[in-house]
């Protein structure tokens, strides 16, 4: 076997190779490839990876040159127009290839058999021969070893991108990403934001997108020389206020300048980064934007506009079209997503009154998710495929909603619902689904919850129809051996069954948006100010839970046990397959995070438990309804003990710890907890108590100006509910509900007293429910002053404010706190 020198593959790289068949144990390959293909990239990361991940089999593969026929094991790249060795064979009768139609698509053929086998990949273009080369590593990656492979692939999905979030792009943010997306197929990947590419008239965002723009045009050509096309992400309408003054619009539809300022942003994009293939947009959940940038609702401010909703939207996307595709010929794709249960994300009818024939169809994809709503259990899939002739992607989210980075739960496998979402929408002859977007984070491989996710995509993208019995098996062998594969695929494709039915409360499932109203990732979320209100606004919502389900309360508990059962299962199962599992670490972790997964579950039972056992006591107060509710508490704390005790335990127990708490009181003595209760304030008179304390910090602030010390500046992004503590010259923020903080500034000027004073927040700009105490720093809590920050109504918004303190006690300014609590 001769080796041939190949100059894009490194020394270190031949050397291992030649080392490796010096080594009696290891069987040799040789891979034939041109010289032409030999010295492009994307050839050059496929060979690599199947060389790293043969050697980790024992197999030591070998580039060699097409110009001499292969010996012994053999892997020839190309068809006969790219490859010496493929002519060879197919002018000697000794080989037939099929046609190829589609350039992404190959044919593999094995010639022979033992040590005389040689597998022809005959991809229709370069990028065919890179996905028939992978096809081929992951054939090896579940088998062991290179098997005989016949067959003929071609993608079913034209289109697969790696969608994008906020500031986030995924697959194209750096090479090693684009590796990733490669092995996965995605032929579009997204990379730096819109806003921070635009050349604004401004400093210094000028500036710093000169040299975004550098580092995206580098990425760019990467994607390129890896034969993907790259795109990038804008929440829209989002602009640098320049914008505005350059075009002198108002932000108003029916002001026409300020569609020539959304023209207007995308021309400066182009012109400046004419190398960028495409944009994606979505006009709802408004949380991209950042720094001195600004967003405008387009679809829903200005009420005073007599422009519909169905109008807005329409105009947006052929103002975009307008310059997008028919100014710069780019590719324009749109994520119709909305919050509201009433619009194009959920409603045919909307959707049709928006993709009217007035909208071009050239160079426009939409993009609609599989589920109804969100990435939640008990979602029917999206009924917004297949209305009009406008081509259409399916986007896919992981569906773990309650998993966040720190619960170490046993990953999710979506793979069935996911291949019956697609096969649904292609079902009809006018289908208009052209290919799928995946949105899960970093690309990765791996057997995480991620990792199952692009596994998954990659197989359905290909075909659709194949079997998600061997999808799931195949994913396990790679990831954990063939001697585990079959019994851990069993364990994973349970894992949907466990979570859905052990987490969800089937009867609060339907008729609203969200159908996981009382968790969130890696929260039992609370409603109300549980700091202020006793948890007296939690309680209403969990006694709407409690009547919901109050018809069917058998049947929902039964769910939940399946759940739990479910979750017992698996763990039965791994115990049987643990002992196969060569990494003692892995198999370890994988029966904990079993152990975290029953656990969560045990501990979501008890809080349903005891929500039905607290309210049948509060309504009626009889001995069996007392004896029910301290049985469930106490299942419920024993749950939660295990719960927390878990390695690696990671959950926050909001709402458990505020029913706990008033069960406990209610138990303790009936009366008196529902006199309590009775006594405090409900939301409305809280918001006007809140109000007239904010009222007073302006007054004191005011009065007392020649007083007031300067503690910090505050510059936080705010999605839901947080509380800023501040204690001597530190600060920290504790989340309490939705996405989490982003602190832009928080500057201490001076430390917080070890004293009685009055810290008093001054707004600079908020949302309505502005920056206000909860607690004045005292004895009592350390001296610590702790401001809540709750971010109403919807989506996310800046909270800027200054922070003082002024040296004397809050009793004596007109500002003791009215919630505190003995």
């Amino acid at each position: 076997m001769r080796i041939a020198h190949v100059g894009v593959l490194t020394t270190t790289f031949l050397w291992a190779a030649v080392c490796a068949l010096c080594a009696s144990a290891v069987e040799p390959w040789s891979i034939a490839v041109s010289k032409g293909a030999q010295s492009d990239e994307a050839v050059r990361l496929a060979l690599n990876d199947l060389a790293s991940e043969a050697a980790a089999r024992e197999l030591a593969i070998t580039v060699v040159s097409d110009e001499q026929p292969v010996t012994g094991r053999a892997i020839v790249l190309g068809d006969a127009s790219r490859n010496a060795e493929t002519a060879r064979l197919v002018g000697s009768g000794a080989l037939t290839l099929q046609p190829l139609s589609d350039p992404e698509g190959y044919e593999i053929v094995t010639l022979g058999e033992g040590d005389s086998r040689t597998l022809i990949i005959s991809g229709g273009s370069i990028i065919g021969n890179v996905y028939g080369l992978y096809w081929v590593l992951d054939r090896l990656s579940v088998a062991g070893r290179i098997p005989d492979i016949n067959t003929l692939r071609v993608p079913a999905m034209k289109v697969r991108l790696g969608a994008a979030w906020g500031r986030n792009g995924f697959g194209g943010t750096d090479k090693e990403q684009m590796h990733a997306a490669l092995r996965q197929s995605m032929n579009w990947v997204s990379g730096p934001a819109i806003l921070d590419l635009v050349p604004w008239e401004s400093e210094p965002e000028a500036a710093a997108n000169a040299a975004n723009r550098e580092k995206a045009r580098e990425l760019i050509a990467y994607a390129h020389a890896l034969h993907m096309k790259y795109f990038s992400f804008a929440n829209e309408f989002t602009y640098h206020p320049s914008l505005l003054e350059k075009t002198g619009a108002t932000l108003s539809p029916d002001d026409p300048r300020f569609w020539d300022a959304v023209q207007q942003k995308y021309r400066m994009l182009f012109s400046a980064l004419p190398e960028l293939d495409g944009i994606e947009l979505c006009n709802d959940d408004l949380s991209g934007f950042w720094d001195a940038y600004r967003p405008y609702d387009v679809m829903h401010e200005n009420p005073e506009c007599d422009w519909s909703y169905e109008k807005r939207f329409r105009t947006f996307v052929r103002k975009v079209h307008e310059v997008t595709v028919g100014e710069f010929g780019k590719t324009y794709f749109h994520f119709t997503w909305s919050l509201s249960p009433h619009e194009v994300h959920t409603q045919p009818a909307v959707f049709r009154e928006i993709f009217t024939q007035e909208v071009p169809t050239d160079g426009l994809y939409l993009i609609p998710k599989i589920t109804t709503a969100d990435r939640w259990w008990h979602q029917p899939y999206k009924p917004t495929f297949n209305l009009t002739p406008h081509k259409t992607l399916v986007l896919f989210e992981t569906m773990n909603y309650y998993e966040g980075g720190l619960t170490h739960l046993f990953p999710t496998f979506s793979g069935r619902y996911f291949q019956g979402g697609l096969q649904t929408f292609l079902q009809p002859e006018s289908c208009n689904v052209n290919g799928i977007a995946a949105l899960a984070g970093r690309m990765r491989d791996g057997w995480d919850t991620t990792g199952a996710h692009a596994y998954v995509l990659y197989r359905l993208m290909w075909d659709p129809y194949d079997s998600m019995e061997q999808i799931a098996e195949d994913f396990c062998a790679i990831n954990f051996g063939q001697e585990a594969a079959k019994d851990m695929a069993r364990v994973y494709m349970l894992s949907p069954v466990a979570y859905k039915y052990g987490l969800h409360i089937e009867p609060i499932s339907y008729g609203q948006f969200n159908s996981f109203l009382h968790m969130r990732v890696g929260t039992f979320p609370a409603d109300g100010y549980p700091a202020i209100d006793r948890g007296k606004e939690h309680l209403e919502f969990l006694r709407k839970i409690y009547l919901r389900c109050k018809p069917w309360r058998a049947e929902t508990l039964d769910d939940l046990y399946h759940g739990l059962d479910t979750a017992q299962e698996m763990q039965s199962i791994f115990d049987g397959v643990k002992p196969r599992l060569a990494n003692v670490e892995l198999a370890a972790d994988l029966q904990n995070r079993l152990v975290m997964t029953r656990n969560l579950i045990r501990t979501n039972i008890g809080y349903v438990e005891t929500i039905f056992a607290y309210f049948d006591y509060v309504d009626s107060d009889i001995p069996q309804h007392r004896e029910a509710l301290a049985k469930a508490l106490a299942q419920l704390q024993e749950a939660r003990v295990d719960f927390s005790a878990t390695p690696g335990y990671g959950y926050d127990l909001f709402g458990v710890d505020v029913l706990r708490e008033n069960a406990e009181a209610l138990l303790q003595d009936r009366a008196m907890a529902l006199a309590d209760l009775a006594a405090i304030p409900g939301r409305a008179e809280l918001d006007s108590i809140i109000a007239s304390q904010q009222a007073r910090y302006s007054a004191v602030l005011a009065e007392q100006g020649g007083k007031a010390v300067k503690l910090a500046h505050v510059e936080v992004m705010v999605d839901g509910q947080d509380i800023l503590e501040l204690s001597g010259n530190e600060y920290r923020i504790k989340h309490l509900r939705w996405d989490g903080p982003h602190v832009r500034e928080c500057t201490l000027f001076t430390q917080l007293p070890r004293e009685r004073v009055t810290v008093i927040p001054r707004d600079i700009q908020s949302r309505p429910m502005h920056p206000f105490v909860l607690e004045q720093p005292g004895p009592e809590n350390d001296y610590t002053a702790r401001i809540y920050l709750d971010d109403l109504p919807g989506g996310n918004d800046w909270f800027i404010f200054d922070v003082y303190y002024i040296p004397e006690a809050p009793e004596t300014l007109g500002l003791a706190i009215p919630w505190k609590r003995d």
